[in-house]
């Protein structure tokens, strides 16, 4: 994995973490993952408490819509909205960042200081991270 996609996976999974609830959006794929994700956050990150809904389109996208944080998506293209942090890629993605979601859910983020490295505490540049990912 790249830097600029390390990067990209860990905002993402920060957005995930501080939302109130998560639409993930796929072409059924995901279904028994996701549920899974949710069992898994919830073992390990008990004070985490959101909502993980999946909904079920003909795509190739993995979509991601937090409810009061910005989205995310996992494509071969990138998203026309700047808003969205884009993984470029396919299924290949969602372990990895379902690994960095646990890993940092169960350190204790949002509510921890620093446990989500120096880059957590910087705003999120998107343009710049798409430009090193293309």
């Amino acid at each position: 994995m790249s830097s600029s996609e390390d990067a990209a996976v860990s905002e993402l999974a920060r957005r995930i973490l501080r939302s109130n609830g998560i639409t993930i959006t796929h072409n059924g794929q995901l279904s028994n993952q996701i549920e899974q994700l949710s069992f898994e956050l919830s073992d390990r990150a008990p004070k985490i408490i959101f909502g993980i809904k999946g909904e079920i389109q003909n795509s190739k996208n993995i979509i991601f819509e937090n409810k009061d944080t910005g989205d995310g998506m996992i494509s071969m293209k990138p998203p026309s909205s700047l808003e969205i942090v884009w993984i470029k890629g396919g299924v290949n993605i969602w372990k990895k960042l379902t690994n960095k979601i646990v890993e940092l859910g169960a350190a204790g983020y949002p509510g921890c200081i620093g446990c989500a490295g120096p880059a957590a505490s910087e705003p999120w540049d998107e343009e710049t991270s798409r430009h090193e990912i293309l």
